[in-house]
């Protein structure tokens, strides 16, 4: 829905352009376009004329003029930073000047929302905090208002359930319905944003991916799984990559892990400039065609799993410090892209910065993003009693403990290099989150060995039923929200880097799929907790609602004893490979020893494969 505000009649012309001679600049009320479907959670742009500049220009556009923007809705206020838009069309035209200055804003709230939005030219306002804002001349402000109707229920993705929002409880929350998030990520390739269709998009010199044409990602095998009616601009150009897209949503795939910059890191073909190293000018027509990916994100309900850095460029601005270099990214990145819904805002992949760099990042962020999207941080690799050059012992404590109860902090993005350890350490930072009076949001964003990830499904060395034993259950019944799977380094063509045809795990999706459907098909897991005590084997996992509702995975050719409450249960079993339906059995699979307790074991007998069995008080 457009709607441009115009001047209707020559009298209204004629005074219009009177009183303009007569008042100041800073008076004027420049035209503005309203764009966008007015519905609940779904974006409205407000397009601008401002003055005509370009990326190059001498006056910088990114740090020289400040657009902001204020909506009121009642009590409600949000202010949204603005951005330089080239001609408005830049996705396709590929502009890199023009007069268009565009603010993007995700109403959460149906009805009357008025704006006021205020343009500023300075040295430096780009990055002047908004509360400083005011002592800035304008050159000029408007205002204005819409009415926003309730969401769309004909909908996908989070256009109809919501934004996600940390709540202060264990796992995000879909705003519209206030259902938890239960995470299952697709974790490689990090460089998932080197793709050949983006403008000014190369392979600056980054890792050697000899299946991969000039470096640069096309996911050519997905081109098929495009459709009528999706994004693509410039005649036709991303089809590859909105394809990759669908068909991680068609395999229950709700997240998607990348980098925004990895300049001088890994794959060094990621980067929000104009060139890698003009770090101040920013290209207008590659960010409005990710916006066109992230916005067919949001309507498949994937979630942006965004990594502001990696480990091997984390002292690339500023040198590792929040200076105006670091600032300006931070800026640009919530201006243009906080509106979306599913956003996480990772401050780095296998971070070196120390706590006070960390805090500085996450309270800017938080300062300038509106929607408050959770912030996370990812950890080094830890090999348990190894010594790692330049490294601390413990990484994931070194890099979390000073993370705990601070305030613009939700979510330790785990890396795990022994898989046998995620189960304790997912538990073990819940637990000390509560302790400290801020519950954490814990994800599994990485297991190792680094070489290895998940393997494809023909893989000599196929890892699918370890990882589904100890990463992707082991970290669910353990608390953690959620997980990220990656590829690993070994596997060329298929790898970290050079990944190019996500069905070359559908095995593994199939797997991990069937772990988030029967989560959310059969468990509170909102309210339950880990519970191993209750168990006799330490091989075996217990994720509880105490005295209501019990989950234990149990490994093949395995038996436990449980601790159970009083009175009357029922007894289920689940094929965690196969996935399906629970098979009720009332009289097999367990026995009970002793007041309070059963001992479990397979399900008829099939002690040859593992086992997730559901008891539920009747």
């Amino acid at each position: 829905m457009k709607i441009w505000k115009r001047r209707k009649t020559l009298a209204f012309v004629c005074t219009f352009l009177f009183c303009l001679m007569a008042c100041s600049e800073k008076e004027r009320n420049p035209n503005y376009l309203i764009d966008g479907s007015l519905k609940k959670w779904q974006p409205v742009t407000l397009t601008f004329d401002g003055p005509k500049v370009s990326e190059t220009d001498s006056v910088n556009p990114f740090t020289e003029y400040s657009l902001l923007t204020i909506f009121t809705n009642g009590e409600d206020t949000l202010r949204v930073h603005g951005y330089f838009a080239a001609d408005g069309d830049a996705a396709n035209s590929g502009a890199s000047s023009g007069n268009k200055w565009e603010t993007k804003f995700s109403p959460p709230k149906t009805g009357s929302w008025t704006f006021e939005s205020f343009f500023r030219k300075g040295a430096g306002i780009g990055i002047v905090p908004d509360t400083a804002l005011e002592k800035v001349d304008l050159l000029w402000k408007t205002k204005g208002s819409f009415e926003v109707a309730e969401t769309d229920t004909t909908e996908t993705g989070f256009y109809r359930t919501g934004k996600l929002a940390y709540v202060g409880k264990h796992y995000l929350e879909r705003s519209e319905s206030g259902a938890p998030f239960l995470k299952n990520g697709v974790g490689s390739p990090e460089n998932f944003l080197g793709y050949w269709e983006f403008d000014g998009t190369f392979d600056h010199g980054g890792a050697d991916t000899p299946t991969l044409i000039d470096g640069l990602h096309r996911y050519e095998p997905h081109t098929r799984d495009w459709k009528s009616g999706d994004p693509s601009w410039g005649n036709g150009k991303g089809k590859g990559i909105i394809g990759a897209l669908n068909y991680m949503a068609s395999n229950e795939m709700n997240s998607l892990y990348f980098l925004t910059m990895n300049e001088h890191g890994d794959g060094d073909d990621v980067w929000p400039w104009i060139e890698p190293e003009i770090q101040t000018r920013y290209d207008v027509s590659k960010l409005q065609q990710w916006e066109m990916v992230f916005s067919h994100m949001d309507r498949l309900g994937i979630a942006m799993n965004l990594f502001t850095q990696e480990t091997e460029n984390d002292t690339i601005l500023d040198k590792g410090d929040l200076g105006a270099t670091r600032k300006l990214y931070y800026k640009e990145l919530v201006a243009r892209f906080g509106h979306h819904l599913g956003v996480v805002w990772n401050l780095g992949e296998e971070t070196n910065r120390n706590a006070d760099q960390l805090k500085s990042y996450a309270g800017y962020i938080r300062q300038l993003d509106p929607y408050r999207h959770p912030i996370a941080v990812h950890n080094h690799v830890r090999v348990t009693g190894k010594r790692m050059e330049g490294r601390p012992l413990d990484p994931i404590k070194e890099t979390l403990t000073p993370m705990l109860g601070y305030a613009d902090f939700e979510v330790p993005s785990l890396q795990m290099f022994d898989t046998t350890e995620v189960h304790r350490e997912v538990r073990k930072w819940r637990d000390l989150s509560v302790k400290h009076k801020k519950p954490w949001v814990v994800y599994l964003d990485e297991i190792g060995h680094w070489d290895i990830g998940v393997t494809t499904d023909t893989a000599a060395n196929n890892n699918h039923q370890m990882v589904m034993r100890s990463s992707l259950w082991g970290s669910l019944l353990s608390g953690g929200a959620g997980t990220s799977w990656y590829f690993g380094g070994l596997d060329t063509p298929n790898n970290d880097m050079a990944a190019e045809d996500f069905r070359t795990r559908e095995q593994w999706w199939q797997i991990s799929g069937n772990a988030k459907k029967f989560f959310n098909d059969h468990l509170p897991f909102w309210e339950m907790q880990g519970h191993d005590e209750l168990l006799s084997n330490p091989k075996a996992f217990c994720f509880a609602k105490k005295d209501e509702i019990y989950v234990v995975y149990l490994p093949k050719n395995e038996r436990t004893e449980l601790e159970i409450g009083d009175g009357a249960f029922t007894i289920a079993f689940f094929d965690p490979w196969a996935g399906g339906k629970l098979y009720d059995m009332q009289n097999g699979g367990w026995e009970i020893t002793k007041p309070n307790s059963v001992t479990l074991s397979a399900l008829n007998g099939k002690s040859d494969m593992d086992w997730v069995i559901v008891i539920k008080r009747k």
